[in-house]
């Protein structure tokens, strides 16, 4: 008798008992211990049909399956996370350690695995599947530059020279004025690889909706986060922009001031106006409830109609990415771009380390970019001493 035979057989067992306690013959325990052998029987019969797939995976090709694959009749997988679930599920990966690769347009410690809550639910308790997650601050500062794509892992572009010489007016029969381009610099930059990962059991990667979650909002926030704080650095690290300081005892209109006069800058400096203004939650909050000397809000009071943050008719970027002290003023889609290859690759293996032994699966994000700043002039950022 193979272990499905066995299964039938004791599931009608089951039955019978439970008409027998349900006339009294039979008491509980009776049942409860029937319950118990169809459930052993049933995971039994689970892990053979799932070895069977196993053996059927290695025998066939393999190979690295996209991500994009359309399924006929399927929904269109809305995010990163809920596409690389769906075709997860649909190629039933897990079972015969094929890898996935998803390529976008744009609670533990780390060396933790996710596994399922250690504590009993009953059956009568509602269970709320979603984690409250830790504090996230929006990701903004890629949106404020330019974007661009690379084949290649190395980007070269040229910044123009200065000018010599000017135009001028000129009498007839006279020589006419030269202008002259001094040799363009070029700029060498090559891009940054961000990864991280993060490890599931199988009773929570077969969860597919929990699957998509944690990866849109833990594995690639994650990598988000990490992304903007590279931009961030690498902009404030790039020679030729240009700086300013804010005397320690200043008010909040000599800092509004100090503002206005990066953004005039920006453009006397590289051609170009200001496109918005990035600054710390802290210092906006300064400026936000400055009063004039009749103690009145220079922004307007906290009844009046709100609007998305702004100075001088600059969009104002509030982000804890920026430092307290820091304000960086610039014509951010003119002057910068991002370059990127590929887009976010989202990938995943059952045959990482000893993962197949123990039934986990590594989940590996990651993203190559640089920042490429062609014109420095184009930005100024105002340090508070």
């Amino acid at each position: 008798m193979n272990l499905k035979e066995m299964l039938k057989e004791a599931i009608a067992e089951m039955t019978e008992v439970k008409k027998s306690v349900e006339k009294g013959v039979k008491n509980a325990d009776e049942l409860q211990a029937a319950i118990a052998k169809v459930k052993e029987l049933q995971d039994k019969v689970k892990a053979a049909d799932e070895a069977e797939a196993l053996m059927k995976g290695l025998n066939s090709d393999g190979g690295e399956q996209p991500a994009d694959v359309e399924q006929k009749g399927a929904q269109t997988p809305r995010t990163i996370g809920e596409n690389f679930a769906e075709v997860l599920k649909k190629n039933n990966a897990r079972k015969n350690g094929q890898k996935f690769r998803y390529l976008a347009p744009a609670f533990k410690a780390a060396t933790d695995i996710q596994t399922s809550p250690a504590a009993a639910v009953d059956f009568a308790t509602t269970f709320d599947r979603n984690v409250v997650t830790a504090p996230r601050i929006d990701l903004v500062i890629r949106d404020l530059f330019g974007a661009e794509t690379i084949s290649g892992s190395t980007l070269v572009y040229l910044v123009e020279g200065a000018m010599e010489g000017e135009p001028a007016e000129t009498a007839e029969g006279a020589a006419k004025a030269q202008v002259h381009f001094a040799d363009p610099d070029p700029k060498t930059v090559s891009l940054k690889k961000i990864t991280e990962y993060i490890k599931e059991s199988d009773e929570y990667i077969n969860d597919y909706p929990y699957l998509a979650s944690a990866i849109n909002g833990r594995l690639l926030y994650e990598l988000g986060l990490k992304e903007q704080k590279t931009l961030v650095a690498d902009l404030l690290a790039t020679s030729g922009i240009q700086t300013g300081n804010i005397a320690a005892g200043a008010t909040e209109t000599d800092i509004a001031d100090a503002i206005l006069k990066a953004a005039m800058d920006v453009q006397e400096q590289s051609g170009f106006p200001a496109s918005a203004i990035a600054m710390n939650p802290t210092m906006w909050y300064n400026l936000r409830v400055a009063k004039d000397g009749e103690n009145r809000y220079y922004g307007g009071g906290f009844f009046g109609p709100q609007s998305v943050p702004n100075l001088w008719g600059l969009p104002v970027c509030v982000t804890p990415s920026i430092a307290a002290n820091k304000i960086v003023v610039g014509a951010f889609k003119t002057c910068g771009s991002v370059v990127s290859k590929d887009g976010v690759s989202v990938e995943a293996t059952n045959s990482n380390e000893d993962d197949f032994i123990k039934n986990l699966m590594t989940i590996r994000a990651e993203e190559r970019l640089v920042l490429a700043v062609r014109r420095p002039a184009g930005f100024k950022v105002l340090t508070k001493a």
